[in-house]
């Protein structure tokens, strides 16, 4: 097997960091209040920081899968609407 120098730990930390990212924008809250709304979710369903941050960065990115479908349930529609506002910007 060859180590290629990241670790779960690594991978699992740069994906929550980048949800945070995500809800700062969407939101435009901070990173802590970003980080609440997470820990929340993580808390309503009982599914890992990791993984629910995966899923709302899947879902942002238009990249879900069945397993997201908590995710999308939670900010599925917020997105939709920062996706059409954005659209209508530009247009």
């Amino acid at each position: 097997m060859r180590h290629t120098g990241y670790s779960t730990v690594d991978t699992s930390r740069k994906v929550i960091d980048t949800a945070i990212g995500i809800l700062v924008g969407l939101r435009g809250c901070s990173p802590d209040e970003a980080f609440v709304e997470l820990s929340r979710v993580v808390r309503q369903t009982g599914i890992g920081l990791g993984s629910v941050a995966a899923g709302l960065v899947a879902v942002a990115t238009a990249s879900t899968c069945a397993e997201h479908a908590e995710a999308f349930a939670i900010w599925g529609e917020l997105i939709a609407r920062s996706r059409s506002a954005t659209l209508a910007c530009s247009s």
